[in-house]
């Protein structure tokens, strides 16, 4: 009873006389960080020796608090407010006013097919933050010389109250014309499950969000897709690299189980224990019988066979039969998901894509939904940076300026060949969008993705959203110099300032591009209600909440390469306070004793 006694007046008094515990995390390429609240000075320790967090634990106010930090004797110049209850303020980056700033979402209705076996974003995706990447100084010539193959010294990202790690990590870059190239990354240990990522530069776009928007329209909709993140990226000892758009590789092993075999609510996987072959797609990539399948490219100690079956499967059924249609996509092909994915493509302009170019899409077969004679297929697109009329040419485009005004149709009976793999016509657009059931199911699917998405009001707060969030982010990557200079006479090396982006968001074109982002959206938007006769939601439609697990021991990954800010280790007390808590405490024994 005594004891009990005891801790119910020791909890009584911390919480009483001295508030809270919280942790301030503090991420800076300074030497000396400290906090200060409440008339008290706080000094930051640093964590480790590679991501660049400093770190204290205080007694706090019970109540609203404002606190401000400073590096190396240098204020941010603001205040920031910790809210009643919190007890720990995340991974705060120096300078950054809102560590936190929860984004509104695209929403679908309710009774529209969605995707349901993913495990989400997880904290790893949550746009709310925005995490930082860091790579060792030694990593500096990579990134100035943009090498084809690298190793990486040490790959670090902070996450909202996460440090993951890993040293040796190979990379690989593409698009070195352009100062800030992308590159991919593939770890060892997984993040959140996750472990083969690319950092898209989006150096074509001067509005930086056409990736984003895609990405956000296709997992509105119901669709598989990639998850992404914006960040930034960094050296060791401070050097800038850019801000990224950080995804994961649709074509990897870690993408195909997290997305298939996952469960949102427990972010759980439960996958077979052996997969199907996903195919990563490039240019002449049909469905055409006796054609070769080479484009169908698979990897190691796999194969491309059971395409062919699913070729002959397309061919042999009648899109005028509503129920061979239905069989044909419970048992082969998931149609509803392909002919979203195509609305996308025309939507978007997506021209390196299967419509237009037959290239760079996912072919993934499902053991757990295939038999012994049938082989279920799904279709997923991925790399979205030439979209919204971004580098389209006139091989394409044959209308000008008005292309974003053109149906769909346009699209159909038409010679392709764009490239040197790609060939004339479309097998799967000629087979399901020239009439019959599948015509309509696309119809209505394209319908539905701009009534309520794909249109001014939806995409247009989702774009505004972004804007608010990220502008001082774009404002400070088209700011700097970047490590590589690209000089490929023949390819366009771009140079965006901060005006560009903020022109280019409306209606203003660039070299890249005659049409602003949300420029592109209304013409595209309003000649397709026009044309089937409809108005888009004049409210933009809610996502759905997912109800997390909250169990902390198991939404945080239990690896090697992951350490907790929070932890013991990286906490400094305020010793005054705990003294005179012992203290307290000695008395109250005395007292019960």
């Amino acid at each position: 009873m005594n004891c009990l006694l005891l801790s119910l007046l020791f909890i009584t008094i911390i919480e009483q006389v001295y508030g809270r515990f919280v942790t301030f995390s503090l991420i800076t390429f300074g030497n000396e960080a400290s906090v200060t609240f409440g008339g008290k000075t706080l000094p930051l320790k640093r964590i480790d020796n590679y991501s660049n967090v400093h770190s204290a634990t205080g007694i706090c106010p019970d109540e609203e608090f404002e606190y401000t930090y400073s590096v190396d004797g240098k204020p941010e110049g603001f205040s920031r407010v910790l809210p009643v209850n919190a007890l720990t303020t995340h991974n705060e980056f120096f300078g950054r006013k809102d560590t936190i700033r929860p984004l509104k979402g695209l929403g679908y209705p309710e009774n529209k097919p969605r995707w349901t076996r993913s495990i989400g974003k997880t904290s790893l995706f949550d746009d709310s933050y925005i995490p930082t990447v860091i790579f060792d100084a030694d990593s500096r010539e990579f990134f100035k010389s943009g090498n084809d193959t690298w190793t990486l010294g040490r790959f670090t990202i902070i996450i909202k109250d996460e440090i993951f790690t890993e040293e040796n990590v190979p990379t690989k870059a593409q698009n070195r014309y352009q100062d800030k190239f992308q590159f991919r990354i593939k770890l060892e240990k997984k993040i959140h499950k996750r472990r083969v990522f690319k950092f898209r530069s989006n150096s074509a776009d001067p509005a930086f969000f056409r990736q984003s928007i895609y990405g956000d329209v296709a997992a509105a909709v119901g669709n598989p897709v990639h998850n992404q993140i914006v960040v930034r990226i960094y050296l060791s000892d401070g050097t800038p690299i850019g801000l990224y758009l950080m995804i994961e590789v649709t074509s990897s092993k870690s993408f195909i189980k997290t997305q298939f075999y996952g469960n949102e609510i427990t972010e759980k996987v439960n996958a077979p224990k052996t997969l199907g072959f996903p195919l990563d797609c490039s240019t002449g990539a049909d469905f055409i019988p006796d054609h070769s399948i080479s484009a169908f490219q698979y990897s190691e100690g796999e194969n491309n066979e059971k395409i062919k079956y699913l070729i002959e499967a397309m061919h042999e059924i009648d899109v005028n039969n509503e129920d061979e249609v239905k069989k044909f996509s419970k048992e082969w092909f998931d149609m509803d998901i392909f002919l979203k994915a195509l609305a996308l493509e025309y939507l978007t302009g997506d021209w390196d894509s299967y419509w237009m170019l037959t290239t760079n899409f996912v072919m993934y077969d499902d053991p757990t939904e295939s038999t012994d004679k049938t082989f279920k297929y799904y279709f997923i697109d991925q790399d979205f940076d030439l979209t919204f009329g971004l580098g389209l040419s006139s091989k394409i485009n044959t209308f000008g300026d008005e292309f974003p005004s053109q149906s769909y149709k346009t699209l159909i009976d038409r010679s392709w060949s764009i490239g040197s793999n790609d060939g004339p016509t479309r097998e799967a657009i000629d087979l399901f969008l020239k009439g019959g059931v599948t015509t309509k199911m696309f119809e209505n699917h394209l319908i539905d993705i701009v009534k309520h998405v794909f249109n001014p009001v939806a995409l247009g707060r989702r774009i505004d959203e972004y804007v608010d969030r990220y502008s001082s982010e774009i404002e400070w990557d088209y700011g700097f110099e970047k490590l590589h200079i690209g000089a490929d006479p023949n390819k366009t090396r771009y140079e965006w300032k901060y005006n560009d982006f903020v022109e280019n968001i409306e209606s203003t074109g660039k070299q890249s591009t005659p049409w602003g982002l949300k420029q592109w959206i209304t013409m595209r938007a309003e000649a397709i209600a026009e044309e089937f006769d409809f108005e888009w939601d004049k409210v933009p439609l809610e996502p759905r909440e997912i109800v997390k697990n909250t169990d902390e021991s198991f939404n945080l990954v239990n690896n090697s390469n992951k350490n907790k800010v929070s932890s013991s280790a990286c906490s400094v007390s305020h010793h005054s306070s705990i003294i005179f808590v012992t203290f307290i405490s000695i008395i109250l024994i005395g007292l019960l004793l």
